[in-house]
């Protein structure tokens, strides 16, 4: 989904010289809003709090409103102190143009880097420099399933990608949505995202993702959408413009077969009883590998002292190990931290560690990327899933916008 509005950088500078932000409470900007994302938040606050801060924050619908509005407040001179966002191209949009604070006191006294694997690390800085904090690394590309349905109309869970394919006329016509998706961008692209590890493997999707022309170029792409379009017939009426959670509901209410979505949908399945009965959660059976996106506090550039103080004191709550996997356990995802094990989680979070350490394949998600690749995935997506364009139209507006 596209911003609204998107500041260029020259204009974020030339508002450095004319905002002074000032706080007057802690203020972080989010779009945790259901059940478990606000129970992790929870988490956060009163680790903050037992510290001596005093909280306050601002939710919103989706990610993109939490940024859009914090643009608009830096313009009128009162930003949020810290934004929680993927630490891809939003993060690097405001480290870019100078908004970012610079950590690097508060990381190296407290040593950040001793409890964050390398790579998660570099997702929590620019040019070397700390300007944000990680706090949960989340596998994507989960494959949510209810085991009754799929029990009614005899289809055993699906290995490959052939094989889920085939299932789907066989749950319509024993009356059930096939596959339950949701009516906005991101939803679409995060279904694409199987589509691509289906037809050609992680690393294929990494060769999209990273901009590589032979991968864009390739006859395995131009299958991808074919692919997609197919997918279309086996969905329902009602998802235009629905939520993820709505779509998610279909699952719950024995209504739809499959669901594709992050670890946050997890949570809600808990009335269904323990994972693996009535329902499951499995990483893609197919594709062999990983997409993960690592997520965090970002600290908005700040000059009086009290201010500064405050952001430290935050970082050190958010950043302390076991309020992280505290947290993510609640959230139903991973905790940045290094120090977790396998027997700190249960259910679907178990299988991600599992998967994690035991060396399976793992790239950055689109959502973890320069914004340029998320806005490119998902609005050419979006325009083909809602039948604006045709495949060789979407291969050709992916390879304009991406390839290196």
């Amino acid at each position: 989904m596209t911003f609204e509005f998107k500041l260029s950088t020259a204009l974020l500078f030339a508002m450095i010289a004319v905002a002074t932000p000032a706080f007057a409470d802690t203020d972080v900007s989010h779009n945790w809003n259901s059940d478990n994302e606000a129970a992790a938040m929870r988490i956060f606050r009163d680790k903050y709090v037992s510290l001596g801060g005093t909280w306050k924050d601002t939710s919103f619908p989706q990610t993109e409103d939490s940024i859009s509005s914090t643009k608009t407040r830096f313009i009128g001179g009162n930003p949020p102190m810290a934004v929680v966002s993927p630490l891809g191209g939003w993060m690097l949009e405001f480290a870019e143009a100078g908004l970012l604070q610079n950590m690097n006191a508060v990381a190296e006294r407290e040593n950040w880097a001793a409890n964050l694997s390398p790579s998660i690390a570099n997702a929590g800085k620019f040019d070397g420099v700390w300007v944000a904090a990680p706090v949960f690394v989340s596998v994507v590309n989960w494959m949510y399933s209810n085991n009754d349905v799929l029990a009614v109309a005899g289809v055993t869970p699906p290995l490959t990608w052939a094989e889920f394919r085939s299932t789907l006329p066989r749950l319509r016509d024993a009356g059930y949505i096939p596959l339950a998706v949701g009516g906005s961008s991101w939803q679409e692209s995060i279904l694409f995202d199987q589509v691509l590890l289906g037809v050609g493997g992680i690393d294929f999707y990494d060769g999209v993702m990273s901009g590589d022309p032979e991968s864009l170029a390739s006859d395995m792409l131009l299958n991808a959408f074919e692919e997609m379009a197919y997918l279309r017939d086996f969905t329902d009426e009602g998802k235009a413009g629905r939520s993820w959670n709505d779509s998610n509901a279909l699952i719950l209410s024995d209504k739809a077969a499959f669901f594709f979505m992050g670890p946050w949908a997890a949570a809600s399945y808990a009335d269904m009883g323990v994972e693996g009965e009535k329902w499951s959660c499995r990483l893609s059976p197919w594709g062999g590998g990983l997409t993960i996106v690592a997520e965090g506090f970002q600290f908005i550039a700040v000059e009086d002292e009290a201010s500064r103080a405050a952001q430290e004191l935050l970082a050190t709550a958010v950043m302390d190990p076991q309020t992280q996997i505290a947290a993510a356990r609640e959230f139903g995802t991973l905790p940045a931290t290094n120090t977790a094990v396998a027997d700190d989680f249960e259910g679907c979070s178990t299988k991600a560690v599992t998967a994690i350490s035991g060396g399976v394949t793992a790239v950055t998600h689109w959502n973890g990327r320069p914004s340029e690749v998320g806005s490119a995935i998902k609005d050419t997506v979006s325009a083909f899933w809602n039948q604006a364009i045709n495949a060789q139209t979407a291969q050709h507006r992916l390879i304009d916008a991406l390839a290196k």
